[in-house]
């Protein structure tokens, strides 16, 4: 599979063709079709065969010479890969930056950019982390970078390894082998070695180099001369690569269909089983005759492949750029356009830059060094220029929101109401406890802070957890698929200590965000949702529990209708999120809130937030993701309308069951409040 007599590697043209078949995986993953959740393996493709690749390269150079001529190496890579990734990032932060970028990206997109630049955007990635905001805003341009970094940095690093090995065995393959096995293991060993999170383990050199190292380990077993020949010649070995190849392919492409990034498996160990897969299929399409080489060397295959690494590059701004300037465009349509032009800039920069440089037609030599620096010294300015920001526009930070919610309520420990006994002939001052999810926080601060300023409530502690929903579906499908979380799950035992511990008068639960998107049900692997009866059922159930354990020390539970997503939120985003902000959804939702109300009457009140907002629901001042309010905004809609409507529901309930004399709602001359929750209008 090489010529031992020439510098250069003998071309294999499946390979080419591998590299089309990763490239159009990756793209349709990011195009964001559900039948290809998968399609993030694609770059694990790339991995391994850029360890194939090199290592080859290096082994051959190596046998010629018993050495590598690193700065020769590092140039060829430095001309194939830099000119193309500048131009990119020039692009971005020339035009996507001040035209589409929204808010949010452009408060990211210096740091962004620059951790692109300089090949550290995994470990950019990792240190400032996936924080739960990012569910709600439009990711990064460059996103897609991280992976060509951890490249990048192999291709440093991995040639002086290489020749240290060589040096030390004295170019015994065995030794070489057993060399890059090791380091193999110890990288796929290491996140059990070691408390690490799945972005930690999926973005990490050290975590992800098995998948480029177990490559190189099929380079040093292919340029065995003797294996080579038993390959290419006897019929018994060449039919059991196929064949393997052709396994391996096929579990490679149900993968890519079906398997979705939150696997566990796939963090200890399983991206190094799909690198050996991969390896099969490389042994496979690089047979000098076979179906695997036939088919990966069809022509479209290898045409694309050629481009591959242009085609990469361009496409998630490209992607980006249609679904924001667009985004009433269906997700077909979205994908051609985006898809067309991104072969259209493909085409270009394989003419007009990646091959001139590559071929030393320009820069002249000599030269070459310092028109990169040059480059990219421009690129790094550009990047550093700041952009307008409207902090209005931001989403919601849900880090500060906790922490300054916790702060808040830690201030109001001891502060509680001491005009709770029945005996007064008015309602007292009441507590009010909050539970739900990300929404709950807004809510929260927002009329937290009105109740202080006006004195007309009292606040103690309750629970709000990011990303948590009351309702246990077994998963749930937004940007990507999400199963259940354990600690979710246990709202009962947390939210029964709370009040317990507590006693508060009202338990205002706020909780939308997580029950209207696509879901599994417990014990199923089919998709559906709300409106589905099954779903509606389920939902119904939890909400009723979540009502008797909030009511289980006496407090009033307020159902929180919640207004629909704002026609702006699913910008950008995956179809799975457009159908989460459905308003037919939201207002299903709604609509079990007051059948959840109806099933406990004496108990339960609902406040129907979405019926007073009606077409406010469309104001980005009062939700700039068009989901979450920030607490300013909430204090505003509390002094409005919430904070006196929640007092007077109070009220009437305090008389219908807490008031001396009262009998309850059975035998009360006065009827127990009841609220119309009203449909929330149609998004256009």
């Amino acid at each position: 599979m090489t010529d031992a007599s020439s510098a250069r590697l003998s071309h294999l043209p499946g390979l080419d063709g591998l590299r089309g078949v990763a490239v159009v995986v990756v793209v349709a993953f990011h195009a964001g079709f559900e039948r290809m959740v998968g399609g993030y393996l694609g770059v694990s493709t790339f991995f391994t065969l850029s360890g194939f690749l090199i290592t080859s390269l290096l082994l051959n150079e190596a046998r010629r010479t018993d050495t590598v001529a690193l700065r020769s190496f590092w140039g060829r890579r430095f001309r194939r890969l830099l000119p193309a990734a500048l131009v990119t990032l020039a692009a971005v932060v020339a035009l996507f930056g001040p035209l589409v970028a929204t808010a949010d990206q452009r408060l990211t997109m210096r740091g962004d950019v620059l951790a692109s630049l300089f090949d550290v955007a995994n470990w950019h990635d990792i240190l400032t982390g996936n924080s739960y905001a990012e569910l709600f805003t439009a990711p990064s341009p460059v996103l897609h970078f991280w992976s060509l970094s951890i490249e990048e940095q192999f291709y440093l690093f991995f040639p002086l390894i290489l020749l240290g090995l060589w040096v030390a065995s004295r170019g015994r393959r065995a030794w070489l082998a057993g060399g890059l096995a090791t380091l193999a293991v110890a990288s796929v060993l290491e996140p059990f070695v070691f408390d690490m999170s799945d972005d930690r383990i999926y973005f990490g050199t050290d975590t992800r180099a098995a998948e480029l190292l177990l490559g190189a380990l099929l380079a040093v077993l292919l340029s065995h001369e003797p294996f080579r020949r038993r390959l290419a010649l006897r019929l018994r070995w060449r039919s059991t690569a196929i064949w393997l190849g052709a396994a391996a392919l096929a579990v490679q492409a149900w993968w890519w269909w079906s398997l979705p990034q939150t696997a566990s498996w796939l963090y200890r160990g399983g991206f190094a089983l799909y690198a050996v897969l991969t390896c099969t299929v490389i042994t496979a399409a690089a047979l000098p005759s076979g179906p695997m080489r036939a088919v990966m060397s069809w022509a479209p295959l290898r045409w694309i492949g050629g481009r591959s690494y242009g085609i990469y590059l361009i496409h998630w701004p490209i992607f980006l750029t249609v679904r924001q300037l667009w985004p009433d465009l269906d997700r077909w349509t979205s994908t051609i356009l985006a898809v067309s032009i991104t072969v259209g800039l493909a085409i270009l920069s394989y003419r007009f830059v990646e091959q001139p440089v590559r071929a030393g037609r320009w820069p002249a030599k000599g030269r070459a060094v310092a028109a990169g620096a040059l480059s990219m010294a421009l690129v790094a300015a550009i990047a550093c220029i700041p952009l307008p920001v409207d902090e209005k526009e931001l989403a919601t930070d849900f880090d500060k929101a906790q922490n300054s919610y916790d702060a808040f309520l830690d201030q109001q420990e001891g502060k509680r109401s001491t005009t709770t006994s029945t005996a007064v002939p008015t309602a007292p001052t009441a507590d009010v406890a909050v539970f739900g999810d990300s929404t709950a926080l807004g809510v929260g601060m927002g009329f937290g802070q009105w109740s202080i300023d006006t004195g007309r409530f009292g606040a103690v502690r309750g629970d709000a957890k990011l990303g948590c929903g009351v309702t246990r579906f077994k998963a749930i499908r937004v940007d990507m698929v999400v199963p259940q979380d354990a600690e979710c799950a246990a709202w009962p035992q947390r939210w029964g200590q709370q009040v317990a511990a507590t006693t508060p008068d009202i338990a205002m639960l706020v909780s939308a965000v997580w029950e209207v998107p696509d879901a599994q049900l417990p014990g199923s692997s089919k998709w559906t949702s709300i409106g589905d009866p099954a779903v509606d059922d389920l939902i119904r159930n939890e909400f009723i529990q979540a009502v008797d354990v909030l009511s289980s020390q006496g407090a009033l539970v307020v159902l929180v209708t919640w207004p629909a997503y704002g026609s702006w939120a699913d910008d950008g985003r995956p179809d799975a999120v457009a159908r989460q902000a459905d308003p037919a959804r939201m207002a299903r939702f709604n609509q079990i809130l007051g059948e959840v109300a109806a099933a406990r009457p004496d108990a339960t009140r609902i406040i129907d937030l979405a019926g007073w907002m009606g077409d406010r629901a469309e104001d980005p001042s009062l939700r700039a993701d068009g989901t979450h309010f920030y607490g300013p905004e909430f204090e505003r809609v509390s002094d409005e309308w919430f904070g006196p409507e929640l007092e007077r529901i109070w009220k009437d309930w305090w008389r219908t069951y807490r008031a001396p004399g009262a009998t309850g709602g059975a035998t009360s001359t006065e009827p127990a409040p009841t609220t119309t929750v009203r449909p929330a209008a149609k998004k256009d």
